[in-house]
């Protein structure tokens, strides 16, 4: 059943005062749903007088399917975030696979370096006066 806005009217109370914004929609079978929002409403379009009305016969006829609603809205929030944290958690995994595989081939490059300033001096082309008198690199 498609509803299509009629009109708006403004309700009054007993002294006189504005109490409600009566919005009526209408069916194509020549039903008429009147629908009663808050007072200040009257100044908004039809448009959306007819999507506040709409909303609010579906928060009355279907309360229980609304809820469902915002459940699954939550639920897709909550596997974007589970995604999100997966790929994140993958991510740190790499990085630090990354990091040791770094830390190895220091160490490795370390140890050949000493091994190859161990047979220099073995073999007297480094002696130990060349060992302390070794520059320290320039910094800028």
């Amino acid at each position: 059943m498609k509803f299509e806005y009629e009109s708006k009217s403004k309700e009054y109370d007993a002294s006189g005062a504005a109490f409600a914004t009566k919005v009526v929609l209408r069916n194509r079978d020549g039903a008429y749903v009147p629908v009663f929002l808050p007072a200040e409403k009257i100044d908004l379009s039809n448009t959306e007088l007819l999507e506040l009305a709409l909303e609010v016969i579906y928060q009355e006829n279907f309360p229980q399917r609304a809820e469902n609603e915002k459940f699954n809205e939550l639920d897709e929030k909550i596997k974007e975030y589970e995604a999100l944290s997966k790929k994140a958690t993958e991510t740190i995994a790499k990085m630090e696979e990354q990091m040791t595989k770094q830390k190895e081939e220091s160490s490795t490059a370390q140890a050949t370096l000493m091994s190859i300033v161990e047979k220099l001096y073995d073999k007297n082309v480094l002696s130990d006066e060349d060992l302390t008198e070794t520059p320290a690199p320039e910094t800028k």
